[in-house]
């Protein structure tokens, strides 16, 4: 590599990270269960934005609902397969090469109707 040259994409590493994610995700939710919490919901749905008037889609939305030790916890993922470039009327999509994947863990007590954002690895 020289210097200031554009370092290749390691198109591989960043596939297999995409598919560990996806695979943890499953993994945390077979330690819910293990642990004894009752999934409450599980369902995946498209993940929606705006350009102008127009709603696209640019990816999917699953959420995870569970009760565990009498308090109740939100498990969501996302997978944004397209982003937003752009500012004002010239906005446009594009198509990711890796899918980028966001995940958080909210938590609200019985007694409460505010989720809070708690780290994953607090839980277990």
């Amino acid at each position: 590599m020289g210097v200031g040259g554009k370092k290749p994409d390691m198109h591989e590493i960043a596939s297999t990270r995409y598919s560990g994610q996806v695979a943890a995700f499953d993994e945390i939710v077979e330690k819910i269960k293990a642990a004894g919490g009752e999934i409450v919901k599980d369902e995946e749905i498209p993940l929606y934005d705006d350009i102008g008037s127009q709603e696209v889609e640019l990816g999917t939305e699953r959420i995870v609902e569970f009760n565990l030790n009498r308090n109740d916890f939100q498990l969501i993922r996302k997978i944004e397969t397209q982003r937003i470039e752009g500012a004002g009327k010239h906005k446009s999509m594009m198509l990711l090469e890796i899918p980028r994947i966001k995940m958080s863990l909210k938590k609200k007590a019985d007694t409460s109707s505010d989720w809070q954002i708690i780290d994953l690895d607090d839980m277990f």
